[in-house]
Order: C-alpha cells, then structure tokens, then sequence
C-alpha cells in the first residue's frame, strides 16, 4: 500500500467493488457478498468489527487498535459496496458537513 491513505482507500474500496461484480469463488469478498444469510452476514462481520475495535481502544492496544480499524473499514466498504454507495457519495457527505 501508499503513503496515501486517501489512495489506499479508494484502490480498497475498488477492489471491493470488483469483487461484487466479478465474484471470484476463492474471494472472502466474494463469501461475504453470496453467504445463504445474504446481508445480514456482512452485517453482523460489520458490527463484530465494531466491538473488536472499541475493545482495543478501550484496552490501550495500539497495534490491536490499528489492526481491528482497517478490519472495521473493509467490513465497512463491503456493507456500503453492497448498498451502492461510491467513494463520491462518502465525498459529497463529508464535504457537506465542513
């Protein structure tokens, strides 16, 4: 990966994106994406990641905490992936909130 997060984000969210279309059967995307309990296992992996990141900022754990917020962003990218929202829309969000 970069140095720029902003990049590193985008190529991410791409990646997913591709995964969603393409369906590649060795994936995690993929499994995440086709599982039988359809969303909901997507977003349960969201809200588990969730927790686990709460957990390690709670514990003081820099590295945990790293580890468990870029599991939180992936599981994240796949929800918003899964409901069409863009990079552009998170964009839009932000910039409107400044």
């Amino acid at each position: 990966m970069s140095e720029d997060i902003d990049t590193d984000l985008e190529a991410l969210y791409a990646l997913i994106e591709r995964r969603q279309t393409e369906l590649p059967a060795d994936s995690y995307t993929t499994s995440l994406l086709t599982h039988e309990k359809g969303a909901n296992r997507a977003l349960e992996k969201l809200g588990e990641e969730a927790v686990e990141t709460v957990l390690a900022a709670k514990d003081g754990d820099p590295e945990a905490l790293t580890a468990e917020a870029v599991d939180l962003i992936y599981h994240l990218w796949v929800v918003l992936a899964m409901h069409d929202v863009d990079m552009a829309a998170l964009r839009e969000e932000l910039d409107s909130r400044n």
